[in-house]
């Protein structure tokens, strides 16, 4: 589900809005037989006041209470850069090797399984014997994976030495 909350979803509040406030005005008028212009006129400011405390709303909730997929995208961005310049320190790769690596989605399931070791710690799943076990010795995927459970391992002492 999208959680930003775009110019769209606002504007079909408000024709929502509109179209509630259109049926009961034709509902009074025909209960009362006739149509009371100060009533409508009143009645006019109700769906862009509406659609605005709306809005405001939203934006405040979201300054107080961010959500969890931000957090945890920030904080994978920052491991993603840690392990980038690990990666880029300790081997010795052409940009060819780099460009493979990054479009290797089983090394990029693998960097993730990495973050998942880091945050969550390891359990039965997954673990660093499987990590170090997904692909062929000597391959510059399998390099680049030692590196990056090496650096794993030294960021889960150094957080649990923060604690």
């Amino acid at each position: 589900m999208k959680s930003k909350k775009g110019l769209r979803y606002y504007l079909i509040i408000f024709i929502f809005s509109v179209v509630a406030i259109a049926a009961y005005i034709t509902y009074l008028s025909i209960k009362e037989g006739s149509i009371n212009y100060d009533l409508i006129s009143s009645y006019i400011i109700v769906p862009p006041l509406f659609t605005l405390l709306l809005f405001i709303y939203d934006k405040l909730i979201g300054m107080i209470f961010p959500s969890k997929t931000k957090k945890i995208d920030v904080k994978f961005s920052n491991y993603l850069k840690q392990v980038g310049k690990v990666i880029t320190a300790e081997c010795d790769f052409s940009i060819e090797e780099y460009r493979r690596l990054r479009e290797n989605i089983g090394f990029q399931k693998s960097l993730e399984q990495g973050f998942r070791i880091l945050t969550d710690g390891e359990t039965e799943e997954i673990n660093f014997q499987f990590l170090d076990k997904k692909f062929k010795k000597n391959s510059n995927e399998y390099i680049a994976l030692n590196v990056v459970v090496e650096e794993v391992k030294k960021m889960m002492e150094t957080s649990q030495k923060d604690y």
